[in-house]
């Protein structure tokens, strides 16, 4: 091996760890791509550094007060200004009719976004927030916006808010999702409660066309 060679492959591994790592933090709901910038600068010192940062557990950000208690079913919805989360709200009113409860509209942002906002996650959150109070019109919607991983905040704030069912979009394409995971692929995986999800195609035609309710076995 020429000594060209050599350092070739060292750089490959050097940010091939760093990357990987990268990847690590991202599933864990550190997502600032300032990370990839540090997987390649300091490549494996970075999985040392890692478990120092890493939050184990997600966390709120801000929520509006809670509403008061109402008979009926008790539905928390994903929201992330996306067609298919829109869908799945009003798939929700929808569906549901005179027999929803309680409405709570969620917003995940990763952990480096709650910390320090400089990409404006926090202010597009609120903005999804003020929509899905648009298209909630007269009907009370409580709302929060969390930080971590989004399936395991959503399943928390599921549990802590004793919901009777989790709506989400289906979100299927793209790297990121390949990467990082299908947030509705893993609640449907590990949500104690049934899981409404909705297509992509019934963000612009029916709601109830492209749905699909996944009960826990």
């Amino acid at each position: 091996m020429t000594r060209g060679e050599y350092i070739t492959v060292v750089l490959a591994l050097w940010v091939g760890a760093g990357l990987a790592t990268a990847l690590w933090m991202g599933r864990r709901g550190h997502r600032d791509p300032l990370w990839l910038f540090f997987a390649v600068v300091f490549g494996p010192v970075l999985a040392v550094m890692a478990p120092e940062r890493i939050e184990r557990s997600p966390r709120l950000v801000s929520a509006e007060p809670p509403q008061e208690s109402a008979d009926g079913v008790t539905v928390l919805v994903g929201v992330d200004g996306s067609p298919e989360s829109d869908a799945a709200l009003r798939a929700v009113l929808d569906l549901l009719l005179g027999r929803l409860g309680r409405l709570i509209a969620v917003e995940v942002v990763d952990y480096d976004a709650a910390d320090s906002d400089w990409r404006g996650r926090q202010a597009a959150a609120r903005a999804h927030i003020a929509d899905a109070h648009t298209v909630c019109g007269q009907r009370n919607v409580e709302c929060e916006v969390l930080a971590g991983p989004p399936a395991q905040a959503l399943l928390r704030c599921a549990r802590d808010q004793d919901v009777d069912l989790i709506a989400v979009g289906r979100r299927g394409r793209g790297l990121s999702v390949r990467l990082l995971g299908s947030v509705a692929d893993e609640l449907t995986r590990t949500a104690p409660v049934p899981v409404l999800v909705v297509g992509a195609r019934a963000a612009t035609e029916q709601p109830q066309a492209e749905t699909t309710a996944t009960v826990p076995g």
